[in-house]
């Protein structure tokens, strides 16, 4: 793992840095830093700090701010994520590994057949900024409280269901895709364990969900969410 950390914006002043006793612990306890070490901070908001600890104690480290620079978030598309309550291990996969692959902003869903109906936010919040830290991410997806289907549903975006009896892959639909999202943001949805209830279907079809396979095996929830996030990444987000 990185020297990688979260700083809040309000502990930057006059070129120096505090860090909250969870991420002093961080540092101190996972990543064996000390006085005179490197690291990099992000305040999760596209800022990139290069700085030097000059203080260490588990509640609070401190140092000197070296470096900064903003990253500008230059993507055509962005990714929303409808993220259904599946099994807590592997729910927590498909968190962590959808913030690792630059998904824009997450809304847990709850379908159907959910197994579950609750989420902690908190927690939530704690496994994505874990994940960005993980992956160096200079920006923080953004996290809504918890949503039925047809709360999460945005009709200015272009919504793409994953349902194994599609007819057509990704990139067979990837020119609609183009063509039919009006504020470049997509709306991605894979169903729950279980698959989504017929009421579900429904919509998906009155509304005109694009549908796309990933091949005719069947996959875990978390599988099809990793593999169709990568896909959009090498089609559209890494090629614009």
């Amino acid at each position: 793992m990185s020297n990688f950390s979260i700083v809040n914006q309000q502990n930057i002043k006059n070129s120096t840095f505090v860090l909250d006793e969870k991420e002093s612990h961080h540092v101190i306890s996972v990543l064996r830093l000390k006085i005179n070490d490197q690291l990099t901070l992000t305040n999760g908001q596209g800022t990139i700090y290069q700085a030097i600890i000059n203080e260490t104690n588990k509640k609070a480290v401190k140092g000197k701010i070296l470096s900064k620079e903003h990253i500008k978030l230059d993507q055509n598309f962005k990714i929303h994520l409808a993220l259904p309550l599946i099994k807590n291990n592997r729910f927590k996969i498909a968190l962590e590994k959808s913030v690792e692959l630059g998904v824009n902003e997450l809304t847990p869903v709850r379908f159907d057949k959910s197994v579950k109906s609750s989420v902690n936010h908190d927690k939530l919040l704690s496994s994505i900024h874990s994940a960005c830290k993980q992956s160096s991410r200079a920006y923080f997806p953004k996290l809504n409280k918890l949503k039925n289907f047809i709360e999460w549903n945005d009709f200015e975006s272009v919504n793409i269901v994953c349902l194994i009896n599609s007819d057509k892959t990704f990139v067979e639909q990837l020119n609609e895709i183009k063509n039919s999202s009006k504020n470049k943001k997509i709306n991605l949805i894979v169903g729950p364990e279980g698959d989504f209830s017929d009421s579900e279907k429904k919509i998906i079809n009155e509304k005109n969900f694009i549908k796309v396979n990933l091949g005719r095996t069947i996959l875990r929830t978390e599988t099809a969410i990793v593999s169709l996030i990568s896909i959009i990444n090498e089609l559209l987000i890494n090629n614009d």
